[in-house]
């Protein structure tokens, strides 16, 4: 089978610095698509273009937005970056979000770019270039070529086109994240890679139903492929596949790829879903990387430290549990563990940056080494705060279901189920798919319904059960959300937590029945049962 490795070129730096202007000069594209981004003039969403190379190809170009508004939009588009441009503008210099998405590339593992000076028709700051050389010392850019540029006169364009096909030219045939995973021995070679696709756009177009967006990180795409969305694992058809604009069978590693899928609303799908090929992904809520924080970061990280992940297209909420040590500092890395708030799926060598909430600032990265990991003792943990990795030890590690465990005999049958429910997460099995699949086992019955009256399964409706670890991870959510907004608005519930709108409204309604949140007004609340 033909092997390609298309190029994604990214914009990266501060809010009006021409990064817009500069895609359109060199691709006759307008990337603003918003009527928002129109009227106050700036990118709050990711925008895509191509570039037309000598050769015949096409490489990608994805315009960011550079307000510190929209840095989650960033970072969803950033992900799938080969080759960086970083702009500042001959007349303001470097800024803030000129620092900022300078280290978050460099935390993504991106290693090619080039720097480019906008408006170039202007005054100059003065010392720009001395400023520039400050900014990139010790970085992927120190040694890359500077272009002033401006989109208004036209001069530097033809040089900086002709320095981006240089790059993708002489940039090998491996992307970033299969390079760092083969280096790091985390893949074995030969191995075929199986396609993923983090989805970072949904819409729906009238006579075709629902349309993903994303860049093709591996594998190959192709319209008979088996598809899954993952977290969640449920499977989908591809209906059409389509490449800037055209109708292809067939998607390379690295291309801007547009999917329609028949039979799922928009709204049953979130940004931040992975389309994979079926049983290629597990969803996980817990992972080992290596955490690395930025020597520029002005805080410091606790174990048990609450932090906004950035995976993929993928914004989570997870805690930072630290093995080896009580705080992590600004410029150290270590091995942790990220524990999860919401289902998730991840690959042994994915990049992530992580950010604090409040006061808003990127502190770090770093590289996934376990994808699914499971709960292990920290050196300074207590017993009470122990656990044991499910089929390990036959101990029962939730609080409901050690306060069962007269009632609960820890067997294969019982390691099995909690395996079940906690990997469904959010989305839990139908009770009736269960008892079918443990039809053979003659202590179902006892063990699943000693599980139910201990309070390790919930009633999540009708006609599912969901593990009360799971129930009450996104109980945290409703609380955390509450502590932010002051309401409990369903979309921002279901998009934190990745999960459907009807998954969203079955927990929330059941969260009014308990009382725990209340409508007032039509807004939901926390109540006083909180």
């Amino acid at each position: 089978m033909e092997k390609k490795r298309y190029r994604i070129i990214g914009t990266a730096g501060h809010i009006d610095h021409g990064k817009t202007c500069l895609v359109k000069a060199l691709t006759g594209k307008d990337t603003d698509r918003l009527a928002e981004e129109k009227k106050r003039g700036i990118t709050i969403e990711n925008g895509f273009a191509f570039l037309n190379l000598p050769d015949g190809t096409r490489a990608g170009i994805i315009d960011v937005p550079g307000h510190e508004r929209f840095i989650k939009n960033m970072l969803a588009g950033a992900g799938g970056i080969d080759i960086a441009m970083l702009v500042t503008a001959a007349d303001a210099g470097v800024m803030p979000q000129t620092r900022e998405h300078l280290e978050i590339l460099s935390l993504l593992g991106i290693c090619t770019g080039i720097v480019v000076i906008t408006k170039a028709d202007l005054e100059w700051k003065a010392g720009l270039r001395e400023e520039i050389q400050k900014l990139v010392r010790g970085t992927f850019l120190e040694n890359a070529d500077v272009v002033a540029a401006s989109a208004v006169d036209g001069r530097g364009i033809e040089e900086l086109r002709e320095k981006l096909w240089k790059l993708c030219v002489n940039a090998d045939g491996e992307d970033t994240l299969s390079l760092v995973k083969r280096e790091s021995g985390l893949v074995d070679e030969g191995k075929v890679v199986k396609y993923r696709l983090p989805i970072d756009r949904v819409f729906s177009l009238k006579g075709f139903g629902t349309i993903i967006t994303g860049t093709l990180l591996d594998g190959i795409l192709e319209l008979d492929s088996d598809a899954m969305l993952y977290p969640r694992g449920g499977k989908v058809k591809i209906r059409s596949i389509q490449v800037h604009g055209e109708e292809t069978t067939r998607a390379f590693p690295g291309q801007r790829v547009a999917v329609n899928l028949p039979g799922i609303g928009k709204d049953e799908i979130s940004r931040g879903e992975i389309l994979a090929a079926a049983g290629s992904m597990e969803s996980t809520m817990m992972a080992d990387v290596r955490l690395r924080l930025l020597r520029s970061a002005h805080r410091s990280i606790k174990n048990g430290t609450r932090v906004h992940l950035y995976h993929g297209a993928a914004e989570l909420v997870c805690k930072v549990i630290l093995f080896d040590r009580e705080i992590l500092k600004p410029g150290e890395e270590a091995v942790v563990q990220l524990r999860m708030e919401q289902t998730t799926a991840m690959k042994t060598g994915d990049h992530f940056v992580i950010r604090f909430y409040s006061p808003v600032e990127t502190i770090g990265g770093g590289v996934v080494l376990n994808p699914n990991a499971v709960k292990r003792r920290r050196r300074q943990e207590n017993q009470e705060d122990s656990f044991c990795p499910i089929g390990k030890k036959k101990t029962i590690c939730s609080k409901a279901a050690e306060q069962a465990a007269k009632e609960i005999p820890v067997n294969t049958t019982f390691l099995r189920l909690q395996e079940l429910y906690l990997k469904s997460g959010f989305t839990p099995p139908l009770t009736d798919e269960v008892k079918s699949v443990f039809s053979k086992e003659k202590d179902f019955s006892g063990i699943f319904f000693a599980m139910v009256r201990g309070g390790q399964l919930v009633r999540f409706d009708e006609k599912h059960y969901m593990h009360s670890e799971i129930r009450e991870k996104a109980l945290d959510m409703v609380r955390l959300i509450y502590e932010e907004k002051g309401v409990i608005q369903t979309g921002e519930f279901r998009d934190r937590l990745g999960i459907s709108r009807k998954c969203a409204i079955t927990l929330l309604e059941g969260f009014d029945k308990e009382r725990i949140t209340v409508m007032e007004n039509g807004t939901r609340v926390l109540g006083k049962a909180r």
